[in-house]
């Protein structure tokens, strides 16, 4: 569930997301929004189940009381204990024969079963406003008396926060891409081995190092210019490791409500730790990350806040490995760019790699022609060696649906001409 916080917070970088103050008209659009989101995710417009309310109110001053409808006997024992564990000052002060009725600090919660038939309701009400970790405890006890039946599996989860799952490919192996011997070698050494032989590189450490520490990367840093195969020499590292790969594109992430973005974030780290081993990928992180030096943007220092405290929180038996990509390294704040065990650097290809990325798109062609076109092209992508061949491609049946004599592929002058 993504569960923004919005606030009268300082911009330090040091502060806890959590604790920050929510305003009482945020609060009740973004929980309202929320509840709504979730409810259409999990009732069908053909679903008998009646749908409990909800509604977020404020009782005077600041303070705010949000309260829903329950319809079992056994949801009471299920909030009683699920309060109890997110509220360690939770005690119940009094108890009535039809109220259960909590107090933990500023905290006031009710919780009513009916006296004649369900259903119940739940309160939860806080002197002062809404913190982040409420609402997100408001959401989660709401979830708790209904009834998931189509966001219920932890891939469901990483999906409803924006991201693809992508499993492993055969398809997709190191002669995907045309050279890049020295990257694949890089990849090899520093993220492969480590992975499958994690006992020889224990094994070298504890004897070359005073103090034994895991050389396990947690986060690697894939830059270079954008079409130079970052994503797809990740979905190759996942083939060939035979793990998940999580891709996060930033639309996944930023968003335009206050706080929500690096709420996102936090959540997709969080899940992906139970999904098992997986490469969690981070694509153009700089639009997430830029650098501290300049007037960075409010909404931007949360976010890196939050990419920050969880690498930091990375162990050296987590499944989880962090791969950022970025097209501008120079862009990102020194603390991240400290925080990546490596970083690999993908260049354009060279004109013998051109030659082989242009066999995969232009076969038909000799290699002499290949060759040409390759030193022709100059110092560009291999995405843009393969537009150019799509566009040879689009104008030559073009030429063939109007002149239908035409039978064979593409000459190599449609090729230079689309360079030009």
């Amino acid at each position: 569930m993504n569960i923004p916080f919005t606030s009268k917070s300082t911009s330090s970088i040091n502060k806890d997301p959590e604790k920050s103050l929510v305003d009482y008209q945020n609060a009740k659009s973004f929980l309202e929004r929320s509840i709504q989101d979730y409810n259409q995710k999990v009732f069908s417009s053909s679903d008998s189940t009646e749908i409990p309310n909800f509604e977020v109110t404020r009782i005077g001053g600041d303070t705010a009381s949000t309260s829903f409808s329950f319809s079992n006997k056994e949801d009471i024992l299920d909030l009683i204990g699920y309060f109890s564990k997110n509220y360690d000052d939770l005690s119940l002060k009094e108890s009535f024969t039809d109220e259960f009725r909590f107090y933990g600090g500023n905290e006031i919660i009710n919780i009513s079963p009916p006296k004649y038939g369900f259903p119940g309701k739940v309160s939860v009400s806080k002197i002062g406003g809404y913190e982040n970790a409420d609402l997100d405890a408001i959401v989660n006890a709401y979830k708790l008396v209904t009834k998931e039946t189509k966001v219920d599996t932890v891939e469901d989860r990483l999906k409803s926060l924006g991201v693809e799952i992508y499993k492993t490919d055969p398809s997709l192996t190191w002669d995907y891409i045309a050279g890049y011997e020295d990257v694949k070698q890089e990849i090899k050494d520093n993220i492969i081995l480590p992975l499958q032989h994690p006992e020889l590189y224990e094994e070298i450490v504890k004897g070359t190092r005073k103090v034994y520490e895991s050389i396990k990367p947690k986060a690697v840093l894939f830059e270079g210019p954008p079409g130079t195969g970052k994503t797809t020499m990740a979905r190759i590292l996942a083939n060939e490791t035979q793990t998940p790969l999580i891709y996060v594109p930033v639309d996944g992430i930023m968003t335009k409500w206050y706080g929500e973005s690096e709420r996102n974030l936090a959540n997709i780290f969080d899940t992906s730790k139970e999904l098992g081993n997986n490469f969690l990928f981070l694509d153009e992180i700089d639009s997430l990350a830029t650098s501290r030096d300049g007037n960075m943007h409010e909404a931007t220092r949360r976010v890196l806040s939050v990419l920050l405290r969880k690498i930091d929180g990375f162990e050296s038996n987590d499944k989880t490995m962090l791969i950022g990509a970025t097209n501008r390294k120079n862009d990102l704040d020194s603390a991240l760019i400290n925080r990546f065990d490596n970083s690999i650097f993908f260049r354009n290809p060279e004109t013998n790699e051109r030659q082989s990325i242009l066999e995969n798109y232009a076969k038909h062609l000799p290699q002499e022609e290949l060759k040409e076109i390759a030193e022709k092209t100059g110092e560009i992508s291999g995405r843009a060696l393969k537009d150019l061949c799509e566009r040879a491609e689009r104008k030559w049946v073009s030429k063939r649906i109007t002149r239908p004599e035409i039978k064979e592929l593409p000459p190599l002058e449609e090729y230079l001409d689309s360079i030009r």
